[in-house]
């Protein structure tokens, strides 16, 4: 009865576990070598699948909080590059895929470019995966003590994905 028991609540639980948690990934590569991750779980939006069509908008990822793990390149970052005072948030207005691959639109810095990539689900999450071209947001210039960063960075994305449903938005709230 106790083993019973037991897989009854694994399997109440199971749902929580598996729950998507959305981050953003930015992987640079840095000339004359090197590399880092800047990570961030601050993600808000979902993607929805309806048969083999993908769609998303609104996917807000808040550019603050973006961490890689050391404090004076996170602040650089930030304030000098990003200028996340003024535009704290990359927007993926709108995205839609099919078979893995998919289009779509990004605002950084108040610049909206186009952008394509892949994508894959895994159960109830949605990873994107695409390049972005710094100097298409005004983002030039990064060198630090004679190591500079490449102008192509990789972004990967996951967000939780609904089947059936229209994809819920997050609200972008307009500055005054």
């Amino acid at each position: 009865m106790k083993v019973f028991a037991s897989s009854v609540a694994i399997l109440l639980l199971l749902p929580l576990i598996v729950a998507a948690e959305p981050s953003a990934v930015v992987s640079v590569k840095l000339t004359p070598a090197g590399s880092f991750k800047s990570v961030t779980k601050d993600v808000k939006g979902t993607a929805s699948r309806q048969g083999q069509v993908v769609t998303a908008q609104n996917i807000i990822v808040n550019l603050a909080n973006l961490n890689s793990g050391i404090g004076l390149r996170d602040d650089h970052t930030a304030k000098k590059y990003l200028e996340v005072s003024k535009f704290p948030s990359a927007i993926l207005v709108s995205a839609k895929g099919e078979n893995g691959k998919g289009t779509g639109v990004i605002k950084i810095k108040g610049i909206e470019k186009p952008i394509s990539g892949t994508y894959l689900i895994k159960g109830n999450e949605l990873e994107a995966v695409f390049d972005l071209n710094l100097s298409d947001f005004a983002i030039t210039g990064i060198k630090y003590m004679g190591v500079g960063v490449n102008n192509t960075v990789k972004i990967s994305v996951t967000v939780p994905v609904t089947t059936g449903a229209a994809a819920k938005a997050s609200p972008v709230v307009k500055k005054k």
